[in-house]
């Protein structure tokens, strides 16, 4: 697999279903599905190589498209904040019948941290190369953004040292275009640490965190995403060799590989094959 995103930047394989703000790509499968939320910059398709490895394995799957992301980006939102993308992944999962396990990538594990407060069913939880919350101990501030106004992506340097860990594989060009300017103060959210978690909240929740090895040390230091682990009262898998985008191009399957293994580890209790 390389970077490239989908044409048109939808997940193959997917139905569309509309929300007041976003969107979901849902794929097919019966059962609990994962409900993917991206990080900063990112949409639903970022997601398309492990909703095509989930649905392959039997495990219904689905992307949500943010508001102002990817193919919806005339509905960018300056005033958006983690508090806003909670609720849009509260209503991606009520379109998808209510019960979800949330996975949520950088900037969008915090969103599903947040939204698992406002979900009633939450059968597990994902967290990839995950933001911390504020109120973990030890956790990393990052410098501010001004507000007002959508921040563009990164350049392309540091796109691709952040992401890619300093790699270039085929496709790189084409997964940095499809990115959206983000939204100011929901990564200030993030830098400033502003959104605290209950972890009494996760007691009941089967969760796991996967750290990417390669991740960028100024938002990801040592320790710190174990530490959220340890917050949670959940799991925790390194994969030393995947940066922090670890669901894209050539490190899809390998970081595939720990979400399969949870999930089937989980689904009799689910009542799920």
């Amino acid at each position: 697999m390389n970077l490239a995103p989908p044409p048109g930047r939808v997940p193959p394989g997917t139905r569309r279903i509309a929300l007041s703000r976003g969107a979901v790509f849902a794929g097919p499968g019966a059962g609990v599905p994962i409900l993917c939320i991206p990080g900063g910059y990112h949409g639903a398709w970022c997601f398309a190589p492990w909703l095509s490895i989930l649905s392959a394995a039997g495990i219904p799957a689905a992307a949500l498209e943010l508001r102002g992301k990817g193919t919806l980006e005339d509905g960018a939102d300056p005033a958006a904040g983690v508090e806003e993308y909670a609720a849009d992944a509260a209503e991606a999962a009520a379109a998808l019948g209510g019960r979800v396990v949330l996975l949520g990538h950088s900037l969008g594990a915090l969103v599903a941290m947040r939204a698992a407060a406002l979900i009633r069913d939450v059968a597990g939880l994902l967290l990839i190369a995950p933001s911390p919350p504020g109120n973990l101990p030890g956790a990393a501030a990052v410098p501010l953004v001004a507000e007002g106004a959508m921040v563009p992506p990164p350049r392309e340097e540091v796109a691709v040292a952040r992401w890619f860990g300093g790699a270039r594989p085929a496709g790189v060009a084409d997964y940095l275009a499809a990115l959206s300017p983000e939204s100011p103060r929901v990564l200030n959210d993030r830098y400033a640490l502003r959104i605290a978690i209950d972890p009494a909240r996760f007691a009941a929740i089967p969760s796991l965190v996967v750290e990417a090895g390669r991740d960028d040390a100024e938002r990801h230091p040592a320790g710190q995403d174990e530490a959220i682990a340890r917050f949670l009262g959940g799991g925790h898998a390194l994969l030393p060799e995947a940066p922090h985008c670890l669901m894209a191009g050539p490190w899809a399957e390998a970081g595939a590989a720990p979400l399969l293994a949870w999930y089937r580890a989980h689904a009799a209790a689910w009542g799920t094959a």
